[in-house]
């Protein structure tokens, strides 16, 4: 990147900055609630770290399979059940540790290239009887760069599903579907039809095409493990990394990145918008009730003045 375009990007983060901060300032005088103002606060922060990919799905859609496969490496636990309980965010490290960032972080590293260039944060499954990880998730979603949104292939783009992605798109979040166990459907026509339909389904939800892949983590993770290129190849996974890989580079990254602390103020300045737009309609209601009773004041002061003088003629 050259000088100018860091000036360039200088320039752009410190108008970002001001901007949110003017917004935080009328929100406080609106007697914004706390959450909303941290989540601001956080979007900023997050300007300065590393990209972030956030992997989100209902439980049992093979989200901590994705991840393995993606980094080649068991580094989540796997299961039928729900198994992540907590936030985890996986970064860069000279050797793998857990540190408990309390509440309910916990970060992972791992000595795996890929995490030098972003963190891949693994979520709760939400849909579970534990609501607990849905709500986690959903308080993490602002903080997202890019959302990879695994479904199933078995039960693919549920209703539930349907809401969590509309909720993740309401934080102005740019969202990547993959289409999981994609190996358990028999036919090439039955893996098109499956894909095709999630395609349709995400449009009508989003109001844009988004990009979506059909893919084997499991199978994808075992043929990492053996060395089968082509086993890799056959599972979908390369057409994902590859997506991943042009995202991270240049242009794209640095306006995903951008954009983040913009898609959370639209979110949160929309919310309040509304609550300005009801209290007007309060008020002005309020000066129409005030306006009816002086009319009526008025009006009954004329009427007392009417019998008064007729009383004294």
């Amino acid at each position: 990147m050259d000088l100018t375009m860091d000036e360039a990007v200088r320039d752009l983060l410190n108008r970002e900055r001001l901007a949110i901060a003017d917004l935080r300032t009328v929100l406080g005088k609106l007697d914004a609630a706390s959450g909303d103002l941290a989540e601001l606060k956080s979007a900023l922060r997050d300007l300065e770290g590393l990209f972030m990919l956030v992997v989100v799905g209902e439980y049992n859609a093979g989200k901590s399979t994705v991840l393995n496969a993606l980094l080649g490496q068991a580094v989540m636990l796997e299961g039928v059940t729900p198994t992540t309980d907590r936030i985890t965010i996986l970064t860069y490290g000279e050797q793998a540790k857990e540190t408990d960032e309390g509440g309910f972080l916990l970060r992972r590293e791992a000595p795996l290239p890929l995490l030098r260039e972003v963190a891949f944060v693994d979520t709760p499954g939400t849909n579970a009887v534990i609501k607990r990880h849905q709500e986690l998730t959903e308080r993490f979603v602002p903080r997202a760069d890019l959302v990879l949104f695994v479904t199933n292939a078995d039960r693919p783009f549920t209703e539930s599903e349907r809401a969590f992605l509309e909720l993740i798109a309401s934080w102005g979040k740019k969202i990547v579907i993959v289409v999981n166990k994609l190996d358990i459907l028999e036919s090439e026509a039955d893996r098109r039809q499956v894909l095709e339909f999630v395609t349709v389904h995400a449009r009508e939800a989003l109001g844009l095409t988004p990009q979506v892949f059909g893919v084997s983590a499991k199978q994808a993770f075992r043929a990492k493990q053996a060395g089968d290129e082509a086993g890799v190849e056959a599972s979908g996974l390369r057409g994902l990394e590859r997506f991943i890989a042009e995202t991270l580079q240049g242009d794209e990254r640095l306006k995903l990145k951008l954009l983040n602390p913009l898609g959370v103020a639209q979110h949160v300045g929309t919310v309040y918008e509304q609550v300005v737009r009801e209290r007007l309609a309060l008020l002005e209601g309020d000066r129409r009730t005030l306006e009816e009773v002086d009319r009526q004041l008025v009006q009954f002061g004329r009427d007392m003045r009417r019998e008064f003088e007729s009383y004294l003629a």
